[in-house]
């Protein structure tokens, strides 16, 4: 049988199969691609496009060698690009007379009251670093709950807020709203709900309609109110029961101590909150002569109390 066996240029190969004796054409291939040579004007238009795409990529090599040549590595692994957004790991931690707070256990104020608290949450928003005189908002707004703490290693542990996308540099410090700030306090959970239905605000369970406003923090618990070393033992005005909210109480928190967020580790930074300096702290407050308040504007014994307590957590936090 006669095989047409025509001589083919290197780096060639047929579009067709030789063994028909018709040859179509040929490609070639480049370090770009492959191009095929018009044979009778068949492949006249498919070579127009390639040609400028092989154009596209030759006029990006150069930039490609300069990006390669400038992001040299070195003994940090550095870039000349620009510094990836990292983690930060906030961190709230308890501290009381007999160490971190753990619920339903018994611990002293400084006063000598014994209490035993089964809830202890409260929002903070607004969060920002402090980068000389600029503020970086990194978190609109997050619950701090430390109803896990039922024992002594997760009393010690604390609870952590992970904020991605912080920016990696050198900080003075961080501020925060203690509350729902006002421009978030006076939306409505269904409104979360379907705008941001990932937001901690979505869930209605610590919003007060009738007030428009966020439960910005709960304190909830028993104390010994007889001296008898019991907290409640079924005595009901032995109940603990203050919730604070309303835009009149949100209080604002500034820390300075240096933060340092790594351009390759993220950063981590620990908060204190001083839990008897909730109840004895710029002002006293008494269990005993209010044990139950919450922040009705109705009523003004109620708000001379949580008055206190939100003034009282912005000296109860601090740093680690």
């Amino acid at each position: 049988m006669f095989i047409d066996n025509p001589k083919r240029e290197t780096g060639s190969t047929p579009t067709e199969s030789h063994v028909t004796g018709k040859l179509q054409g040929y490609k070639h291939f480049t370090p770009f691609g492959v191009i095929g040579k018009p044979i009778n004007g068949q492949f006249r238009k498919n070579n127009k496009k390639q040609k400028l795409h092989i154009m596209k990529k030759i006029l990006l090599l150069p930039l490609l060698l300069l990006l390669a040549i400038a992001c040299r590595d070195d003994d940090d692994g550095g870039c000349c690009l620009p510094p990836p957004v990292e983690e930060f790991e906030l961190t709230f931690k308890t501290k009381t007379e007999s160490g971190n707070l753990i619920l339903l256990e018994n611990f002293s104020l400084e006063d000598g009251t014994l209490v035993n608290l089964n809830r202890l949450q409260f929002y903070i928003s607004n969060i920002r670093l402090l980068e000389g005189s600029n503020e970086v908002a990194i978190k609109d707004v997050d619950l701090i709950s430390f109803e896990r703490h039922t024992d002594t290693e997760q009393a010690e542990a604390g609870e952590t807020l992970s904020i991605s996308g912080v920016p990696a540099g050198e900080f003075s410090g961080i501020r925060f709203g203690i509350g729902v700030a006002p421009e978030l306090n006076g939306n409505s959970p269904s409104y979360y709900a379907n705008e941001q239905p990932e937001s901690v605000l979505s869930a209605g369970i610590h919003h007060w309609n009738s007030w428009n406003s966020y439960v910005f923090a709960k304190i909830e618990g028993y104390f010994d109110a007889n001296g008898n070393g019991v907290c409640g033992g079924g005595d009901s005005d032995e109940t603990i029961t203050y919730h604070t909210g309303i835009d009149e109480l949100y209080r604002e928190k500034t820390i300075l101590a240096p933060i340092s967020v790594n351009e390759r580790g993220g950063a981590e930074f620990s908060i204190i909150l001083d839990v008897d300096k909730i109840f004895n702290g710029v002002e006293t407050l008494t269990i005993a002569d209010t044990p139950v308040a919450h922040s009705n504007p109705m009523i003004l014994e109620n708000m001379v109390v949580t008055t206190k307590i939100a003034d009282n957590f912005v000296e109860a936090l601090s740093a680690e």
